[in-house]
């Protein structure tokens, strides 16, 4: 095999390391409506160009689609399965086949390095992208209700993929009524803000996608940058 081919064979084979929840809203997104015949850039507009190709890796290498971006049956019975009530099955027997190696372990008492030694033996790659890979991993298996040693979790849980929900604010002791103080004119109370201030009085980071919060971030920097 040439060395352009062994490369290729190489990264085929490196599991997934896009974010779990891109790939839980991706096929979100196919269970309300329907797998098209085709997976491409045209049905992943919500994503941006790095994590759209991160995504289409992640299901060559599930085998959710063939080399033409065409979906397999595994991918359609994945679509249906959390309707049918049967997500969790259907993730772990997708993984147990994709993740053999790491199966091979016993993952419920395995110690970190055990299973790192496993994990970089079956997949190896890059440092970088096996905490990321690996991060991917421990997600899905968690999701698919696979008992990981709690070694091996400590300091990277996988938390819930559910919505986050911002804690009440605890209530205010009461205080003396004061007259308030006379207010500013609106424009001098506006201009007295500036732009960055105002664009995160506006902002809740726990409604945005990673897109989202990718371009917020972008232009905090360019305001920073600018002193305003």
């Amino acid at each position: 095999m040439s060395g352009a081919g062994a490369e290729q064979a190489k990264s085929a084979r490196t599991p997934p390391y896009t974010s779990y929840r891109t790939f839980r809203t991706f096929i979100e997104d196919l269970r309300q409506q329907g797998v098209p015949s085709r997976i491409d850039r045209s049905v992943l507009t919500r994503f941006s160009g790095v994590v759209g190709t991160q995504l289409m890796h992640a299901l060559r290498f599930l085998g959710l689609i063939d080399g033409e971006g065409h979906p397999t049956e595994r991918l359609r019975e994945l679509a249906k399965a959390e309707d049918a009530g049967r997500w969790a099955e259907t993730l772990l027997a997708l993984i147990r086949r994709e993740y053999a190696p790491l199966f091979a372990i016993d993952l419920e008492t395995a110690t970190p390095s055990h299973f790192s030694e496993a994990f970089r033996k079956a997949f190896p790659a890059a440092d970088a992208v096996v905490q990321k890979c690996v991060t991917f991993f421990l997600y899905a298996a968690n999701d698919a209700g696979v008992k990981i040693s709690a070694r091996v979790l400590k300091g990277r849980k996988p938390r819930s993929l559910a919505p986050r929900k911002r804690p009440a604010p605890a209530p205010a002791a009461p205080r003396p009524v004061e007259p308030p103080p006379p207010f500013p004119p609106e424009a001098a109370r506006v201009e007295a803000r500036k732009p960055s201030e105002m664009l995160l009085s506006h902002l809740d980071p726990y409604a945005m996608d990673e897109d989202q919060q990718a371009a917020v971030w972008t232009l905090l920097k360019y305001f920073k940058a600018k002193g305003l």
